[in-house]
């Protein structure tokens, strides 16, 4: 393993659409790492902005970086093709509107050359209107698949693929399709820590910046994309009962669930208005277990939805303002 990790290369997969105000920033961050033994692989997911052009300029002038440019298909799949261009030993996916701390990936990679893990996870920023928020993970004390899985659905280890460092053996048989769905990334990683042999390691500090803006995923309006939010569960708990996780993990599951169903209801969709649907999705998974670990605000959008859709999404738009205020 050290002298495979003597010159290691990474290869870092950027999924771009429309992202001409961010992928500058992106890319420098990536070319001007510290570790510099990359494949930069840009794609082009049917931009109609100047992405592709200004993703060209960095090509002609790094030659780590290359620029695919296909048609739209949606972020999981721009991925997976990227991951089958790659050639790298191990994987790191960075968002187009993201960018990368100037030692990140050399933290990461020293870490797995360290510990033999075959997969490294550091803690990220939060940023939203110029302010940061440290964000942490929390790793399992054992780490069996059940325990690992556990840890996801807590929240503990974040969902999210990006700023995570994979041996390429985890990515290369991610075959699900999935199209419009939020939980992408959620989902690569619930399959990864059910169906491989993972180690995981944690750099502890800040390796990347996650950028919240007006066209991040969770502010879309499309109809397909926010009703696949519930319709993701279903999804999830076929994976959990096809691996035998599903009822030793049930509880934990249900406070997903309800995790999903405060982001649902923020974003309008049309079950949040249905009081038959309502009924039986609290009774089923707003349990003592799911309200006593959801946030104390994610607790009170829990119950004003309950009551009245109007009086929730009132409640949200309050807490944005807070949020505003004291980020």
């Amino acid at each position: 393993m050290d002298s495979e990790f003597s010159n290691t290369k990474v290869s870092v997969i950027i999924p771009a659409y429309n992202a001409e105000r961010f992928i500058e920033k992106c890319l420098r961050s990536i070319c001007n790492q510290t570790y510099t033994n990359l494949e930069i692989i840009v794609l082009n997911d049917g931009s109609s902005d100047s992405t592709e052009k200004l993703a060209k300029q960095f090509s002609e002038k790094d030659n780590r970086v290359t620029l695919i440019t296909k048609e739209n298909s949606g972020t999981y799949s721009t991925r997976k093709l990227g991951i089958f261009y790659s050639t790298g030993q191990v994987i790191l996916n960075v968002d187009a509107d993201d960018y990368l701390e100037l030692d990140a990936i050399m933290n990461l990679v020293d870490k797995m050359r360290e510990t033999k893990a075959n997969l490294v996870i550091g803690n990220h920023y939060h940023l939203f209107r110029g302010k940061k928020k440290l964000i942490s993970n929390r790793l399992p004390a054992k780490q069996s698949k059940m325990e690992l899985v556990r840890s996801l659905l807590t929240n503990n280890i974040k969902g999210y693929i990006w700023g995570k460092l994979y041996r390429r053996e985890l990515l290369t048989d991610l075959d699900y399709e999935v199209e419009n769905m939020l939980q992408e990334d959620f989902l690569a990683n619930l399959h990864v820590f059910l169906t491989k042999k993972v180690r995981i390691a944690q750099v502890d500090l800040p390796v990347y910046n996650y950028l919240v803006h007006a066209n991040s995923a969770n502010t879309s309006k499309n109809e397909v994309f926010i009703e696949n939010v519930i319709r993701f569960n279903k999804i999830a708990e076929d994976l959990l009962r096809a691996h035998d996780c599903f009822e030793p993990l049930k509880k934990e599951f249900q406070l997903y669930k309800c995790r999903n169903w405060v982001v649902y209801a923020r974003m309008g969709g049309v079950l949040a208005k249905d009081k038959e649907f309502i009924k039986n999705f609290y009774k089923e998974n707003y349990t003592s277990y799911s309200r006593n670990r959801l946030p104390v605000y994610q607790n009170l959008e829990m119950q004003v939805y309950r009551q009245n859709y109007f009086a929730g999404k009132l409640l949200t738009r309050s807490f944005k303002k807070i949020q505003e205020l004291i980020y």
